[in-house]
């Protein structure tokens, strides 16, 4: 009941101690639950057609859009300091997931769009929703996991997930193209033009171009125009590999 009563109270406002934040036994629990859930709804999927598979790619991607909406509209207008450029804005690497969406699902599947969708969906996308399954450190380390913004993130990266997962174990998209793990980095540099602006703008760091987390250490390390291009350079090697090794297996194969 105490969870009901903040569910949409700002972190500004929120006492400590609440229960289901980071690495509580209740987000523990959250987390075991959507481990199990989501890869088990992806199987599942199998089953569905073509239509019916779309369709709920669909309801999902406009469900997530109006929620992340709601979400910055919500915290912005309820926080004392307003809207917070440094860390409301879509723009970090698990937001680029509602702008390949609409590739996915209005392109043809034979496409270059359509695949480079998918290839971001497939790497860079279930990377990033399946380490905020272990550390949404962004947001519950503020929130309970019972809240507006804790169900949001809950919501939206176990759907990324889903969507990956499903879109391999289908078939729709297949790792067999080692040219097509090129493909993803597109959407995510062009994401990082006005992510870094605003960076330096603001002093922020979306997609950790000025560190962030782990990350601090390795930015402090070095000059800054190192570091980015150093995270440029990570973020071109991580789809390979996913796509490394189905490529090693067909050549060994053949």
């Amino acid at each position: 009941m105490e969870l009901l009563k903040y569910f949409f109270t700002n972190k500004a406002y929120l006492p400590d101690g609440l229960p289901g934040k980071l690495f509580s036994p209740l987000h523990i629990i959250v987390a075991i639950i959507l481990t199990i859930a989501v890869p088990t709804l992806a199987i599942l999927s199998r089953r569905l057609d073509k239509k019916k598979l779309k369709t709920i790619f669909i309801v999902l991607w406009a469900f997530l859009v109006i929620y992340e909406v709601a979400k910055i509209t919500w915290e912005s207008v309820t926080n004392p300091y307003g809207f917070e450029v440094t860390g409301i804005l879509p723009l970090y690497l698990c937001s680029i997931f509602m702008y390949v969406m609409p590739f996915v699902l209005f392109t043809k599947e034979d496409g270059f769009l359509y695949k480079m969708g998918c290839s971001y969906l497939c790497t860079y996308n279930l990377v990033g929703g399946l380490v905020n399954f272990v550390y949404p450190a962004n947001v519950l380390s503020n929130y309970s996991c019972i809240s507006f913004a804790g169900f949001h993130t809950l919501i939206y990266h176990g759907s990324m997930v889903y969507i990956a997962l499903t879109l391999m174990i289908t078939g729709k998209y297949k790792l067999t193209n080692i040219k097509e793990a090129l493909y993803g980095f597109i959407p995510l540099v062009v994401v990082s033009i006005p992510a870094n602006i605003i960076n330096f703008i603001y002093k922020c760091s979306y997609m950790f171009f000025r560190g962030g987390y782990v990350f601090d250490p390795i930015y402090n390390a070095m000059p800054e125009v190192c570091y980015i291009i150093l995270v440029y350079v990570a973020y071109l090697l991580l789809p390979f590999i996913f796509y490394g090794p189905v490529w090693i297996y067909k050549k060994l194969k053949k």
